[in-house]
């Protein structure tokens, strides 16, 4: 009969993978015996905010440094702009999946992604701004970004809406339907077929609004995300993860903010 005794529990261990007190010196045993137990891991390894904060600041700075350093070194918007733009677009994209459906939690390939979306934020307020004529229009999306986060970090810290079950449910099949759609509508635009979901158009108004809903709801799923794992104790490393969730969050905002304002500002 094994016994309950942890002590004796750990000598029968011993037993059954082959050892015995006989072949073994006292000095071993004892130093067997007084080994302290797995204590799992340390506060160090586990998730913080601070972490969280640190790592999004890092990926913040990397992708405003690059849009602002593609914004002045493109020189006036050309026919040029737009592929490149669509290709920062498509490669950010490319990388964003991946990092999501693995789980990357790598620093080095999280920044990448984060200077892929600079350029990609730098040319799309380039040429934004070109179209509605008015430069101001990037701050004052910034500044709408901004004052968009609080908003929606206020009401998830003081509850105004719960993030449920059901919450995340809708959040995340309304977003997947919105993907969809913008993503059919450029496979059309290929063809000359758009519907104008992503244009700047009365259709691409709409869609921005409804982009802008959306992407509030998705930083309240990031938020979730943070208070979550710092819960369950998360690893530090998962807090490049949620940096990451954060940034595609901000950004998806800041481009439906911008879109608005421009397609506003261009009719004037």
């Amino acid at each position: 009969m094994q016994s309950k005794n942890p002590v004796f529990r750990r000598r029968d261990a011993f037993q059954s993978a082959g050892y015995s007190a006989s072949s073994m010196s006292s000095e071993q045993l004892r130093e067997m015996y007084e080994a302290p137990s797995y204590a799992g891991p340390t506060s160090r390894d586990r998730m913080t905010l601070d972490d969280v904060v640190a790592r999004t600041a890092m990926t913040l700075g990397t992708l405003i440094v690059v849009a602002a350093a593609t914004w002045y070194l493109s020189g006036p918007v050309q026919a040029s702009h737009f592929g490149l733009l669509i290709g920062a677009a498509l490669v950010g994209m490319g990388l964003g999946f991946v990092i999501g459906l693995k789980h990357v939690t790598n620093p080095a390939v999280i920044l990448t992604y984060a200077a892929v979306e600079g350029v990609f934020v730098g040319l799309a307020s380039k040429v934004l701004s070109a179209y509605a004529g008015d430069d101001g229009i990037v701050m004052q999306a910034v500044l709408g970004t901004m004052c968009a986060s609080a908003a929606m970090l206020a009401m998830y810290k003081f509850k105004v809406i719960r993030v449920t079950a059901k919450f995340k449910r809708f959040v995340v099949a309304a977003t997947l339907g919105f993907f969809l759609l913008v993503m059919v509508n450029f496979v059309l635009g290929l063809f000359g077929a758009s519907f104008g979901a992503s244009g700047l158009g009365g259709l691409g108004l709409v869609f921005a609004i409804i982009g802008v809903a959306l992407a509030c709801f998705n930083l309240m799923l990031d938020f979730d995300y943070v208070d979550q794992g710092i819960a369950a104790g998360a690893p530090s490393k998962d807090a490049w993860f949620a940096a990451f969730g954060l940034t595609v969050t901000l950004v998806w905002l800041y481009i439906e903010l911008l879109r608005i304002l421009a397609i506003l500002r261009g009719g004037d």
